[in-house]
């Protein structure tokens, strides 16, 4: 059995020949090779448990920049990269202005946090300043000044300065909060997708698969013909709320609403190569706005209905009063009760009121007498709008013609009110009773008032609501089965 020696990981690391530093977490220097202390003109002695900015001070924007970069690592566990940084050392002369290029790579600890920064930089103070100028990158005509081994350390320094850009760009492209992603080829194969791209189509594993394998929902919804059509014709193709529906991370079809830009990629010859995706997910924006335009034609309909319910209660009070007096009464009464209701549903998001809401606003005035002389049970319901009203203008009469003629007209006079919920005809609907007992002896009304005409014809019509009504000996009783879902 053959032997292999134990590989000496420390002497490796001294003998790398680019300039390489490790920090801990609050970015005290742990280590670093010979190459670096060449670089930067220190011995291991008085750098190691230092700060790095204790190490090299500097300010400004030099100073923000790489600090900015150390805590992206730290704080985020991704390498990051400043592809040109000036930044001054300490030298024998004092400050020395210096330009480098950095990059910055965590190093996990066994709790899986970032315990350590490793910073691999390059001095390209000597690099001609139109390279610099373009991070790196000098025009292929320019040549470099000095010896063979001078000029092989400068094209080291640029392939490691275009390699930090690359990275950076990578970063950017992938972080983006647009999605994005590039396809290759007339059969739109996947080449690039950032993170924003793979959360639209459910985390699905899309790289090297053609657009109609990746995402096959995409060729019944007109999505593959709108790639073809770019990719044919070289003519961007741009939609603002662009309806979609795509596969979520459960697996199931869900819609969304895009701003979707898609260009064709043209290749150093002028022919198309590739299509790049680009845009944003404005679907909350769309649901917002659905939203608000579905409230808006709510208003109108309730207006449109409040206002022939005013004039219809204005005109069956007049018919139903003796005097002017009683007129006024009866009809401030009857608007003020639906003003009341239209605005506790104004408040609700869902234009919706309880039924024991109601029943409290009328019955409120009796305050003193809830749980003694009025008695409210039955459990939580919730009216839409167009129930509410006309419910709410029944219970009006009702507590009105217990004030004048019914149980609340005497001391010793008792209401109880009783609902639940049942199954109608119609579906779900809520049954309630109104009970009045202990009053002065009741008769059935000679002529057919408001109120009458209210809870046998107005909610019949209106609601569909069952509505029985006896005059007993022993005072007023009112049943009603009003459905759930009332038809406009």
């Amino acid at each position: 059995m053959k032997l292999v020696k134990r590989m000496d990981f420390e002497a490796v690391f001294n003998c790398l020949p680019t300039p390489t530093m490790v920090m801990d977490a609050n970015f005290n220097i742990v280590a670093m090779n010979q190459a670096y202390l060449d670089v930067t003109g220190r011995d291991r002695e008085s750098l190691v448990g230092l700060n790095v900015f204790t190490a090299f001070p500097a300010g400004g924007e030099s100073r923000r920049r790489l600090q900015e970069s150390f805590e992206r690592v730290r704080n985020q566990g991704v390498a990051d990269a400043l592809p040109v940084l000036n930044y001054p050392i300490p030298g024998k002369n004092g400050l020395e202005q210096r330009s480098w290029s950095c990059t910055h790579v965590p190093l996990f600890g066994a709790d899986g946090k970032v315990a350590f920064l490793v910073q691999n930089t390059q001095d390209i103070t000597g690099l001609p300043q139109k390279a610099q100028a373009r991070q790196g990158v000098p025009p292929a005509s320019e040549n470099f000044a000095g010896s063979p081994h001078r000029r092989l350390q400068m094209v080291q320094v640029l392939n490691q300065t275009l390699l930090a850009t690359a990275h950076q760009l990578d970063r950017l492209f992938m972080q983006a909060s647009n999605f994005m992603c590039v396809l290759r080829g007339p059969d739109h194969v996947y080449e690039m997708a950032n993170v924003a791209f793979r959360q639209l189509v459910g985390g699905r594993d899309i790289l090297g698969k053609t657009a109609r394998e990746a995402v096959p929902e995409g060729a019944s919804e007109g999505y593959i013909d709108i790639l073809d059509r770019v990719f044919a014709t070289g003519e961007a193709f741009a939609n603002r709320k662009m309806r979609v529906v795509l596969q979520n991370d459960k697996g199931k079809l869900q819609e969304y609403f895009l701003d979707l830009m898609c260009q064709a990629i043209i290749g150093g010859t002028g022919e198309i190569t590739g299509l790049f995706v680009e845009g944003s997910d404005v679907t909350e924006n769309v649901r917002s706005e659905q939203r608000q335009s579905l409230l808006i034609r709510e208003l109108h309909h309730r207006v449109r209905n409040t206002l022939a319910t005013v004039q219809g209660v204005m005109n069956t009070t007049a018919k139903s009063s003796v005097t002017i007096e009683e007129f006024q009464a009866a009809f401030a009464g009857r608007i003020g009760s639906l003003a009341k209701t239209h605005a506790v549903m104004t408040e609700e998001f869902d234009q919706s009121v309880s039924f024991e809401h109601l029943l409290n606003q009328e019955l409120g005035c009796y305050a003193e007498d809830l749980g003694d002389r009025i008695r409210l049970r039955g459990p939580a319901v919730d009216l839409p709008s167009q129930i509410a009203v006309p419910l709410g203008m029944a219970v009006h009469e009702l507590t009105t013609n217990a004030a004048k003629y019914g149980a609340l007209a005497s001391e010793n006079g008792r209401i109880a009110v009783d609902w639940s919920l049942a199954d109608g005809a119609a579906g779900a609907a809520l049954r309630w009773e109104w009970s009045e007992t202990d009053g002065p002896i009741v008769k059935p009304p000679h002529r057919e008032g408001f109120g009458s005409m209210l809870l046998k014809r107005v909610l019949s019509q209106q609601i569909g609501a069952e509505v029985n009504v006896a005059f007993e000996p022993e005072g007023f009783r009112l049943r009603m089965l009003v459905p759930l879902r009332s038809e406009r």
